[in-house]
């Protein structure tokens, strides 16, 4: 354990990180703090000195630093995996990451497990920034606005389940899904859901109503399957190759095992 000095003159602004506790900084907002406690260095020079004596530490994201604050007692990064989305975005507020798929299931506090590695959302066609690289990406435009979770943006619970139904595959944790189901379903709004679902497939809405019929929502699955284009099963809901039970309510082949435990379900 090294002990971390105090730059001359940089007491005052140490007081206002530690006060503010971020967990990244940028340039500009070092600079905003230290005009307001009479520091006149170049930002330049004030994330330099702060970098050499370990309150600082570099990331992948260029022009953004995350802050070690004195209750770590030494220059050691608080072990955040998600640390690289919140750096890219206090860089760029505006850039269209949102945490998604399993990690916004585990932020919502449906999934007990979060994965490994974190699951980011972008909309197709967005050219990723390297810090990013690290990240599982899935590509999906959100309707729905996101909620934010411990100060990140995650899919709302529509943006979710409408993604799940629409690429199945795109859903690496479904044995777990189970366990979160019926919560999710008792919460989501179907006009969302239905917003989500615009312009998709009827496959997709087939899923979606399934989903939420194992979740126990019948008479809500009923509604939202009536809004579906029209089109003709049957639509798997995972590997073809898997065994899977057949519900002829939605023309859907269950091969992920949402229907274990609920046998009256899909039959």
């Amino acid at each position: 354990m090294t002990a971390r000095t105090i730059p001359p003159g940089f007491v005052a602004l140490l007081e206002i990180l530690e006060l503010e506790q971020p967990q990244v900084v940028t340039a500009a907002q070092l600079a905003a703090w230290a005009a307001d406690v009479g520091t006149a260095l170049p930002a330049d020079v004030v994330v330099r000195r702060l970098r050499e004596r370990g309150w600082l530490l570099d990331l992948t994201a260029k022009g953004v630093w995350e802050f070690a604050p004195a209750a770590r007692a030494g220059a050691f990064g608080s072990g955040d995996p998600l640390i690289e989305v919140r750096a890219t975005l206090a860089r760029d507020p505006s850039a269209p990451y949102v945490v998604a798929a399993e990690s916004a299931a585990f932020f919502l506090g449906l999934a007990s497990r979060r994965p490994e590695p974190e699951v980011v959302g972008a909309p197709g066609g967005v050219r990723l920034p390297k810090a990013l690289s690290g990240f599982r990406i899935v590509r999906w435009r959100p309707t729905t606005s996101p909620v934010r979770r411990d100060d990140l943006p995650v899919w709302a619970p529509a943006t979710l389940l409408a993604f799940m139904a629409s690429r199945p595959g795109g859903y690496h944790d479904w044995p777990n899904v189970r366990e979160w189901l019926s919560q999710a379903a008792r919460h989501v709004a179907i006009s969302d859901v239905a917003l989500e679902l615009k312009g998709a497939p009827r496959s997709a809405w087939a899923r979606m109503a399934y989903m939420l019929e194992v979740g126990g929502g019948s008479e809500v699955a009923q509604e939202l399957f009536s809004q579906a284009p029209a089109g003709r099963g049957p639509y798997y809901l995972g590997d073809r190759k898997a065994g899977g039970r057949y519900s002829r309510e939605y023309g859907v082949i269950d091969n992920v095992g949402l229907w274990v435990g609920s046998p009256d379900i899909a039959r």
